[in-house]
């Protein structure tokens, strides 16, 4: 009986941990865009997205970086990591599984205007497809969103 409680206290701090992580990186994600969304009204289009590419940089770390969507067309008109996407329409665009994330995010942005979307993405360091969490959040006539790996 000894020997149980110490590995089930173990096992309890392991899942908090990675709950808390999990916490965390939530937190990240709806700040990343929230911040966002001030610095554009701060300082336009222009300096924002210049900001917003800066790798390292407040907008731009890690695996956290932003992409944002025209609200009516869905078109691609800024992407953190791939400038190529832009003025690009996603919205067919599957997962590995056949979601259409995009056109998720879309609709979603349209009806309820924030909110969360889940979909499965390749991992840019183990090339691995990994479950993601994207977060969106629409300003005006534009979807600011970020995502993170599970």
């Amino acid at each position: 009986m000894k020997n149980i409680i110490p590995a089930f206290l173990a096992i309890l701090l392991v899942a908090f941990s990675f709950n808390v992580q999990a916490e965390s990186k939530k937190e990240t994600a709806e700040n990343l865009v929230k911040s966002a969304i001030a610095h554009y009204k701060a300082v336009g289009q222009d300096t924002a997205f210049g900001d917003y590419a800066n790798r390292g940089g407040d907008y731009n770390h890690g695996e956290f970086y932003l992409f944002i969507q025209d609200l009516e067309t869905s078109d691609m008109i800024f992407h953190g990591v791939n400038p190529k996407l832009v003025g690009k329409n996603l919205l067919k665009l599957k997962d590995t599984d056949g979601k259409t994330f995009v056109t998720e995010i879309h609709e979603k942005s349209k009806t309820v205007g924030k909110g969360w979307v889940d979909y499965k993405w390749p991992h840019p360091e183990t090339k691995k497809i990994t479950p993601k969490v994207a977060y969106f959040e629409v300003h005006g006539d534009l979807i600011f969103a970020t995502g993170y790996y599970n």
